[in-house]
């Protein structure tokens, strides 16, 4: 049996999905009671779970040949990386206690920095806690989420602006598709300790907001045009949004480190390339709005 966290959100569903679709037993680890019945009808077992109460999630890890850990995204939370370290805390102890061989654990592209990454520093934490693990580890460094274009599907069908706060949007950067990360996570779940310790996850290739653009107007046909947000905009988007303002300053500082090249990959480890397009992620985005 597998043990997936955060289950219901992009990259464990995908892994969920993905061992399922091998015949592996899994248990997806769930927040709300309200999330079961999606992944009993799918033919996976369920716990719901906080995954603070290190006791209920090591009982729900026990048994497991492996499991997936990931930080589940709090950006309401008036600090996120104090948070973040709880539960990456309460992640590493439950899967200790609950004598699991192997774990497979989400990281970020950028996460060997320990500053000026914004929130992919919350991955920098769980990085430098595995490392003093006993448990063997795989770290997947996954790029840009292709998905997080959802966030401006809005004004691309209504006014045909795909805005960026990714900055020039001729320029090029890794991203890849949720599918494929957890595809490549349940592979490793299944591979157990004989994965490797670190991963570089890119996509097919790179992508700029223009390459998006494109690929949208495309999809929806209309021209579709990559516009940057000025970065003096950002802090207002993102605390309308919701976010903390401790969150809003992790999201500008995360932006502000793509766009100088600061956040980038490491080149080590090992390299894998997803299957996914761009194009093919954003039209199964535009399906399911």
């Amino acid at each position: 049996m597998y043990a997936i966290t955060g289950a219901n959100g992009q990259t464990g569903s995908a892994t969920v999905r993905h061992l399922l679709s091998k015949g592996a037993s899994v248990k997806a680890i769930v927040r709300k009671p309200d999330q079961v019945a999606r992944w009993i009808d799918a033919g996976a077992e369920v716990a719901v779970v906080n995954l603070l109460d290190t006791d209920a999630l090591a009982n729900a890890c026990r048994g497991a040949h492996g499991v997936y850990l990931i930080n589940p995204p709090a950006y309401g939370e008036p600090d996120i990386f104090a948070h973040s370290a709880r539960v990456h805390a309460s992640l590493i102890a439950a899967t200790e206690t609950a004598d699991v061989s192997h774990v497979v654990a989400l990281s970020s592209v950028g996460a060997q920095h320990a500053d000026g990454t914004g929130n992919i520093r919350t991955t920098h934490d769980l990085e430098h806690r595995l490392a003093r693990f006993k448990v063997p580890a795989t770290i997947v460094r996954a790029a840009n989420f292709m998905e997080n274009w959802s966030w401006s599907l809005q004004r691309v069908t209504s006014e045909g602006i795909l805005t960026s706060m990714f900055s020039p949007v001729s320029k090029r950067l890794p991203m890849v598709s949720v599918a494929d990360i957890g595809r490549v996570a349940g592979e490793q779940l299944l591979a157990g300790t004989d994965a490797p310790s670190l991963i570089e996850l890119h996509g097919p290739k790179d992508y700029s907001p223009n390459d998006a653009a494109a690929a949208l107007s495309e999809l929806v046909g209309r021209p579709v045009e990559a516009v940057p947000v000025p970065d003096n905009q950002w802090s207002a988007i993102f605390a309308e949004a919701g976010f903390s303002p401790n969150a809003v300053e992790a999201f500008c500082e995360l932006y502000r480190g793509f766009n100088s090249g600061h956040t980038a990959f490491e080149s080590r480890g090992v390299t894998i390339r997803g299957e996914t397009t761009l194009l093919e992620a954003l039209r199964d985005l535009i399906i399911s709005k």
